[in-house]
């Protein structure tokens, strides 16, 4: 039965400077070149994403945005995106308790009310009044504070979306209430003749819960936060130490 690998990126596939090692690549091919296929799956835009991923792997789709958008040599294959009035109640809920730095993800473009350098570093972005800004949807609202953001905000969301806090606290990545990076994964499959006990998904940030639960078999990375060590099947190595690689050597490649 063919398998599908799904690999979230940062703190997973990629190691802390964000690279992948020739190791790791090459047991993916190996893995891959079995008649198994493989998908990331990833909060990063699509423009990021391309960025990171192996050049001998660029032929796989890849989850943006959480679950938002897929796509595949650049062509969007899915996506779900909020409205323009959802957005603007999620502003005013934000205003009201105080997080005021907020970045919208519109056409694979960032735009922010401030500089985000010290959440993201030097990427490209437009500082706009984002009420002003013409837009009809956005794939992603992201809240960020230099504290950590209260878990409460998560319950005064307009009930089209949901939010997820991640970065130690410091961001909410606000989706439409249907995006998930499993909910993506089930678009994926229904065309490839591959079941849910057939998936085998790397995670180790709270983005990642769904597919870990959901997978047949779930894996985090030793460097995962501890609610999704507890939700896998299995704990594996850290990114830093070829905990992907590892991982498919001893339980997947010898078979």
């Amino acid at each position: 039965m063919n398998k599908l690998l799904v690999l979230d990126l940062d703190g997973t596939l990629l190691r802390n400077d964000k690279t992948v090692s020739e190791e790791t690549v090459n047991t993916l091919i190996e893995f891959e070149n079995r008649n198994n296929k493989i998908i990331f799956a990833t909060a990063r835009p699509p423009r990021d994403a391309y960025k990171y991923v192996p050049s001998k792997l660029k032929n796989n789709p890849i989850i943006c945005y959480n679950g938002a958008c897929i796509i595949n040599h650049k062509e969007i294959l899915y996506k779900k995106e909020m409205s323009r009035d959802t957005v603007y109640k999620i502003i005013d809920e934000s205003e009201k308790l105080g997080y005021h730095q907020i970045c919208f993800e519109i056409d694979d473009k960032l735009y922010s009310n401030f500089d985000i350098a010290d959440f993201f570093g030097k990427v490209p972005t437009e500082i706009v009044d984002l009420t002003k800004l013409n837009m009809k949807t956005a794939y992603k609202v992201i809240i960020c504070n230099k504290d950590s953001i209260s878990q409460d905000f998560l319950t005064v969301l307009p009930n089209t979306c949901k939010g997820i806090v991640t970065d130690n606290g410091r961001l909410c990545q606000i989706m439409d209430q249907e995006v998930s990076k499993w909910n993506s994964i089930q678009s994926l499959i229904k065309t490839w003749n591959i079941k849910d006990e057939d998936i085998i998904a790397f995670g180790d940030d709270y983005n990642d819960l769904d597919m870990i639960k959901h997978a047949g078999i779930g894996v985090a990375m030793g460097n995962a936060e501890k609610v999704v060590k507890e939700s896998a099947n299995f704990v594996t190595d850290t990114n830093m130490n070829e905990g992907v690689a590892k991982y498919l050597k001893e339980h997947i490649l010898p078979k």
